[in-house]
């Protein structure tokens, strides 16, 4: 059983889950282009601006995160979040799309998109968009994402009566039938969202990263950020899990820190960024390269010529360490020297 961490800091059960990921997406009937032309040259354009739907998934990643608002909260977990903030989520998706991609402001719907107004609904899952009165008859953005199993899907569908159940909740927003749904046109199905760390780590090893300290202090914002490099490396780690880790404001720049002669240095740890020569560090010892505002942990050990892979660093060889080699002091990487 995973756990969460509250605004508190008391670790708790998490005694719910999620609805289970979208299904596989079958019965696919969407219209063809000769029936909604419309439909199609949103699709088109859609995909002409995200061919492998990475700029979607960072927003809906991102948007994630901003709601957990971890650097002040603690929290991760969306489980975590009031009934209200998660009902926000789809207010901050239809946002940050629209800043994303720098869309028209819709007539009547929130877009305009290659000339056609369309409206934007966000829901945790497939099939679960609450569709106003004044949507019928217009193009529809439908997203979806599930943070347990880190997938997401996004479409387009004409909103039409006779595809819309009966009833309602109290705003008259109704939701699309089984026939309706599979007159989606799937852009993404299923795609991979940008993984929350913290869903994939064991109790144990999130519980050690998040009450970590040096000796017998209290914990410290400094000793869980070395905590979370030493137990997760060579993977990605996002700003969103540097700044729940820390909770300060200071929060990158003591991740920065971490790789310092006096934090993990010395145990022979490269904590490496997007700048300067950590990035060609990182391809070069086969991992993943970090963006900007996100590091990659690795334990390093001296290399000979028959080692592979290898990177040179201040003329050295370095490879990563195996689980026995002893801890040696890390090279320092090149710096670009700051102005006085």
């Amino acid at each position: 059983m995973r756990r969460s961490e509250p605004a508190s800091g008391r670790l708790v059960p998490r005694t719910q889950s999620l609805r289970t990921a979208p299904r596989h997406l079958v019965g696919w009937d969407p219209p063809s282009e000769a029936d909604d032309p419309e439909l199609w040259t949103v699709a088109a354009e859609l995909r002409r601006l995200d061919p492998a739907g990475e700029r979607i998934a960072e927003v809906l990643r991102n948007t994630m995160d901003r709601l957990l608002d971890g650097e002040r909260t603690g929290r991760w977990d969306w489980l975590t979040l009031h009934k209200t903030e998660k009902t926000h989520m789809g207010t901050l998706v239809e946002i940050e799309l629209h800043k994303e991609f720098e869309f028209g402001d819709g007539r009547k719907m929130d877009y305009v998109i290659a000339g056609v107004d369309v409206d934007c609904k966000f829901s945790q899952r497939v099939g679960g968009w609450e569709l106003p009165l004044e949507s019928v008859g217009h193009v529809c953005l439908v997203l979806s994402a599930n943070d347990d199993q880190s997938v997401w899907s996004a479409g387009v569908v004409r909103v039409e009566e006779q595809f819309l159940r009966q009833g309602g909740n109290r705003d008259s927003k109704r939701r699309l039938t089984d026939k309706g749904e599979s007159r989606v046109l799937w852009l993404f199905e299923c795609a991979a969202l940008p993984p929350n760390l913290f869903l994939e780590l064991d109790d144990e090893t999130r519980e050690r990263i998040l009450t970590a300290r040096t000796g017998t202090r209290r914990t410290s914002g400094q000793a869980r950020l070395k905590e979370l490099f030493r137990q997760v490396q060579g993977q990605i780690v996002r700003r969103a899990v540097v700044t729940t880790v820390a909770m300060q404001d200071d929060s990158m720049k003591r991740a920065r820190a971490c790789r310092e002669p006096e934090h993990l240095g010395q145990e022979g740890f490269l904590v490496l960024g997007h700048q300067e020569q950590d990035p060609e560090v990182a391809e070069a010892l086969g991992l993943p390269r970090p963006a900007k505002g996100q590091f990659v942990s690795v334990r390093v050990h001296p290399a000979d010529l028959f080692d592979a892979p290898v990177a040179e660093i201040r003329g050295a060889l370095w490879r990563i360490a195996r689980p026995d080699d002893p801890p040696v002091q890390a090279p320092r990487l090149r710096r670009a020297q700051k102005p006085d």
